[in-house]
């Protein structure tokens, strides 16, 4: 009975020392594990900004008169731009179809200055104006047929996003 109660002790013993090695290396195992990959991110696309302006309809525009001119910005992106700069584009300013086919060639309208300092902050999906004070001008040269014409001008945006 002896022997057979060493012979159990030992095999417990046995026992313990392989459960302590096994979850050792288990543990081991756990900590030590690494790996690599890879992770991707797609960035979204900026659209860009469309403005349209009209002049004060309480300043109406005629050779050497300067009007205010309401320019209204959209933004079409998912978040918040804010414009600080509007100014002319390089592309002359053209009277509507009607008034250009009728002579209206020479409109003589430009703006008043090389650019305009602004602060207008667009929420993303929304439109926003702002007052360009006596910003267009219409100068002496414009021809006769120009009287009554609707004018676009071309303008530049330079703002920044403010995504959050």
């Amino acid at each position: 009975m002896l022997v057979s109660a060493l012979r159990a002790k030992s095999m417990v013993a046995a026992a313990v020392i392989t459960a302590l090695t096994i979850s050792g290396g288990a543990a081991w195992a756990f900590w030590r594990l690494s790996g690599t990959g890879n992770g991707t991110a797609s960035a979204g696309s900026a659209v860009e900004l469309r403005a349209t302006g009209r002049p004060d309809p309480d300043v109406p525009l005629h050779p050497g008169a300067r009007s205010n001119l309401f320019v209204t910005i959209r933004n079409d992106n998912r978040f918040r731009v804010i414009v600080d700069r509007v100014q002319p584009h390089s592309v002359v300013v053209a009277a509507d179809p009607a008034h250009r086919d009728a002579g209206c060639i020479q409109s003589g309208v430009s703006m008043s200055s090389p650019f305009y300092s602004v602060s207008v902050e667009i929420p993303p999906q929304s439109s926003s104006t702002v007052l360009l004070s006596r910003a267009i001008r219409m100068d002496n040269t414009s021809d006769s047929a120009c009287q009554g014409a609707t004018f676009s001008v071309p303008l530049t945006l330079t703002g920044r996003s403010r995504a959050s």
